[in-house]
């Protein structure tokens, strides 16, 4: 579902005196870029960057782990000398003060020619470390007066380098079957969930540098060998051209299967800013996923055997204070400690119910010596209780651990859920995440040596405040069949959630053990948000069932606690409310979208789009719930006034992927007097809130 107009806060627990932060950048690497530049050497590179910094209690950077991942191209052979970040701005020259440890002798990297791969190391920046602290804090201040250089035995100056830049990150999902392939296919069994992480960073207007990443579970493949898996262009039932190759191919660029048909594939993969398809491809996958597919090719079936189309998650991020006492028993005499975060990026269905999700692990731990991590679970249990294991960072022991010469460093693991216990465990994490919690396992202390439990236990039942139309106008208290409200309160859910992540044209009536009825009818959940600087803090935006009796009602939440006091509310057919904020009335330019604003004032004959809710049914008719697919056109005729004089309604419909939510249409009349124009929205008798629109 397309996220509705209100900005919605991600849930958080308390402020931790230290608390744990990563931020993404990349940087295109070239000789071009080094100084003096190289010239006559074709290499090229990407560096993606992973910075996890620990803040203290007055939020400066004190510490820190940066993950480097250089996808580079060389024509040659090559001895890699070194890897690190210089502070310094482009054309100049300056100091290494974050290091990889790469170097010359034992510590170099030979690469084969022709190369083109990665470099994977992780950076450790210590608290005693004052220039790579200062290169942390500058990284999140000015990225760009940093650059990532790496050096060889030949050009032990630097080969390619790179100015640092922020990069946006989004996930997506994806469950691949055999019966979304054009034709289908339907002589083989088999399936897949993948993930695909897509990084941007754009310099001057421009797309500067690209990454995607590639994760993909399968199974049912047994005695396959893949041959291509891509991104395409195309929307369902249509097939595209590939246009983001991982590098599978035919023959040697092939890979077989696991023996027992189910494994995992992973790739990092350029985006070739130089290319316009690859560009559109990236910039398309942020903004518009469902227009492109992941599809995995097998050499029976060279067009694709799984494949479907990309998908937009909701973001959950879990944020804990790792501790040795909240092991059960208690570990004593060890100072350490790790600042855990799990994020969960999931896809729902109707039921509100998570179907698939992709679990990132990011643990910054700190330990007193050497240590040799051997497990990073997520297990069920409350506190004071050891509890199963239940989703797998995938750490282990053996060749699966993680050593630490030091005790100090980052964990950046990610992990698909698909089905079984850990789905399970994963729904009833967002419905309680107190009765689950992070554990940290070594080889000394194999049964966990710190943990912490995904949030505080809460109680409360929930308690509501306020119920008005969506809008936020408290006078607006009439709410209409269809339409979209509000109620404020307090502990009304333990997680927020917006649903960007819901699949399907259908909106759930429970999510994240709480739901909410009108009259005793169960009510859609759009969002469910919690601002901590309101009063009241927590928040639900919901739709008006359609079969709740007009006249008074009770509004009621239940909460994985329990049950809420009630709140009366008025139900009406129609209740036209306009959105609007600070300035005046959400509305925008027909012709080209552009925003109505004081600095960009109407003009006489204009066509405006004003956005409003509360207009009740529409033809065809929509179903409680429905997500509208198209433009439905309202039953109830509207009419508008702006600044006391009629204007033109030209149409009122649905939008899009906005349930509850409905444009209307009209001519700004001759004649209104420049400045902040009232405007009143009318459906039959009923008015809707008085709101201003700027005119010239």
């Amino acid at each position: 579902m397309k996220k509705t107009f209100i900005a919605f806060a991600l849930f958080a627990v308390s402020a931790l005196a230290q608390r744990l932060e990563t931020a993404t950048f990349l940087a295109a690497l070239s000789p071009a870029n080094e100084v003096p530049a190289i010239v006559g050497y074709d290499a090229r590179g990407t560096a993606l960057l992973y910075a996890h910094v620990q803040r203290d209690a007055q939020d400066q950077i004190v510490s820190g782990s940066v993950d480097f991942v250089i996808l580079s191209t060389f024509p040659g052979e090559a001895t890699i000398t070194g890897l690190h970040i210089h502070s310094g701005a482009a054309g100049v020259n300056a100091p290494v003060t974050i290091n990889t440890g790469i170097g010359a002798g034992a510590a170099s990297v030979e690469v084969v020619a022709p190369f083109r791969g990665q470099v994977v190391r992780q950076a450790q920046v210590l608290p005693g470390d004052m220039a790579g602290v200062a290169s942390l804090r500058g990284l999140f201040t000015n990225p760009s007066g940093y650059y990532v250089n790496m050096h060889t035995s030949v050009y032990p100056g630097g080969i390619i380098r790179g100015q640092v830049m922020s990069a946006e990150r989004t996930v997506l999902l994806t469950r691949l079957s055999t019966a979304n392939e054009v034709p289908a296919i339907t002589t083989v069994t088999a399936s897949g969930v993948g993930s695909i992480e897509a990084l941007r960073a754009y310099q001057g207007g421009r797309l500067a540098a690209g990454v995607v990443v590639f994760d993909v579970d399968y199974q049912g493949l047994s005695d396959a060998v893949f041959t291509g898996m891509h991104i395409h262009n195309g929307v369902a039932g249509v097939n595209g051209p590939v246009i983001i190759n991982t590098g599978i191919g035919a023959g040697a660029a092939s890979v077989p299967a696991a023996p027992n048909g189910a494994g995992n594939l992973f790739y990092r993969v350029e985006v070739a800013t130089a290319v316009p398809a690859q560009v559109a491809t990236l910039e398309g996958i942020f903004d518009s996923p469902a227009e492109y597919y992941l599809n995995l090719h097998t050499t029976t079936f060279p067009g694709g055997l799984i494949r479907s189309q990309l998908l937009g998650t909701e973001a959950i991020p879990f944020r804990t204070n790792m501790l040795t006492s909240n092991e059960v028993p208690a570990i004593t005499g060890l100072d350490a400690t790790a600042s855990g975060n799990a994020y969960f990026n999931v896809l729902r269905d109707r039921t509100g119910d998570v179907t698939a999700a992709r679990v990132t692990f990011d643990i910054n731990y700190r330990f007193p010596a050497a240590v040799t991590i051997t497990g990073l679970h997520i297990h069920d249990a409350a506190p004071g209780v050891n509890g199963p294991v239940t989703i797998n960072s995938s750490i282990g022991a053996g060749d699966r651990s993680v050593v630490s010469a030091n005790g100090f460093g980052n964990i950046w693991r990610t992990v698909n859920v698909t089905g079984g216990q850990a789905l399970t465990s994963l729904n009833a994490a967002l419905r309680s995440p107190e009765n689950h919690y992070l554990n940290l396992h070594t080889t000394v202390n194999a049964g966990g040596v710190v943990r912490a439990q995904l949030a505080t236990a809460n109680a409360k039942m929930p308690r509501l405040v306020e119920v008005i139309s969506a809008v936020s106008d408290l006078n607006m208290k009439t709410l209409a069949h269809g339409g979209q409200f509000t109620i404020f309160g307090e502990d009304l859910s333990k997680l927020a959630t917006d649903l960007s992540g819901l699949v399907g044209l259908r909106l759930p009536t429970a999510v994240n053990g709480t739901s909410v009825t009108i009259g005793g009818i169960a009510a859609p959940i759009i969002a469910i948000g919690y601002e901590p600087k309101n009063n009241p803090s927590g928040y639900i935006v919901a739709q008006v069932p359609f079969e709740v009796p007009v006249g008074e009602n009770d509004v009621v939440v239940q909460s994985a606690n329990g049950a809420s006091n009630a709140r009366k509310v008025t139900v009406a057919p129609v209740a036209p409310a306009m959105f609007f904020d600070t300035v005046g009335a959400f509305a925008v330019r027909a012709l080209d979208f552009t925003i109505v604003r004081p600095d960009s004032p109407a003009r006489a004959g204009e066509t405006i789009a004003f956005v409003t809710t509360g207009l009740g049914q529409t033809v065809p008719a929509l179903t409680t719930g429905q997500i509208p697919d198209g433009g439905n056109v309202t039953a109830a005729t509207a009419s508008l006034m702006i600044g006391g004089r009629a204007a033109t309604v030209l149409g009122t419909t649905t939008i899009p992927g906005y349930p509850g939510i409905y444009v209307v249409l009209a001519n700004v009349p001759m004649g209104v007097t420049p400045g902040a124009a009232q405007v009143v929205l009318r459906v039959g008798s009923a008015a809707s809130n008085v709101t201003s629109l700027a005119v010239r």
